[in-house]
């Protein structure tokens, strides 16, 4: 009886612990090869095939920011893996005029596509916001 009481709980703490990884990875956008905490990836990270599809939608986002009239390139220093190059874009596109945003953690930099001229201060607010330090500005 104590035995089985003690499987389900093991069970139960198991299948919790998958939920909670399931829901970052689908729903809030974090890479599985990236730690929680949002610190500095393992060295495994680079052979990730979540990090193979972060620099194809990094490219393609930076193919379809450059289609628009209005973008800008802003410097962004505190990334150090894919969770945070995410948490940089949402940050972004939650900013009214963003249509669209990528970021790059080589560049430690990230670029907007707007349908309108926001200003820099704004931009810098986002990023400054979602934990990391904007720098300069640039169209």
């Amino acid at each position: 009886m104590t035995a089985t009481i003690i499987l389900g709980i093991v069970i139960a703490a198991l299948f919790a612990n998958a939920l909670r990884i399931m829901y970052k990875a689908f729903f809030k956008g974090e890479a599985a090869c990236c730690d929680s905490g949002g610190s500095s990836c393992s060295s495994g990270c680079n052979g990730c095939p979540m990090k193979k599809a972060i620099d194809t939608n990094y490219k393609n986002r930076v193919e379809q920011i450059e289609k628009l009239e209005l973008h800008k390139t802003i410097d962004v220093d505190g990334m150090t893996c894919d969770n945070c190059v995410f948490k940089v874009i949402r940050a972004l596109e939650k900013v009214d005029g963003v249509k669209i945003a990528a970021a790059s953690l080589e560049k430690q930099s990230a670029q907007v596509g707007l349908t309108k001229n926001i200003s820099a201060e704004v931009l810098r607010d986002a990023i400054n916001k979602a934990g990391y330090h904007a720098g300069a500005v640039t169209i």
